[in-house]
């Protein structure tokens, strides 16, 4: 996925301190769905089964899922991935674009 794929425009594209977008897993733990690189990121880490990318359709729904639908209680990067992966399946259909 690249940022022209993505729906939203909102995303903070600059780095705050303690942030370094070249080095996003080395980064803090904790996980910003403001911030565009954070998202796009974590997006593209996701595999399909087999372990190539996903479909653009399936990265554009999780885009979906992290701007409109993560609890705010869920701040880590791998508790993020774990709610994606354990959520896709039911929240799929419910989206809207």
């Amino acid at each position: 996925m690249h940022r022209s794929d993505m729906h939203y425009y909102d995303y903070s594209w600059t780095t705050v301190p303690g942030d370094n977008s070249l080095m996003t897993k080395l980064d803090a733990t904790r996980f910003s769905r403001r911030e565009g690189y954070e998202v796009l990121t974590l997006i593209n880490s996701f595999l399909a089964k087999g372990g190539g990318d996903l479909p653009l359709k399936s990265q554009q729904i999780i885009e979906w899922m992290l701007h409109e639908r993560l609890p705010s209680s869920i701040q880590g990067r791998e508790q993020v991935k774990a709610w994606v992966i354990e959520n896709f399946s039911m929240m799929k259909s419910s989206y809207p674009f």
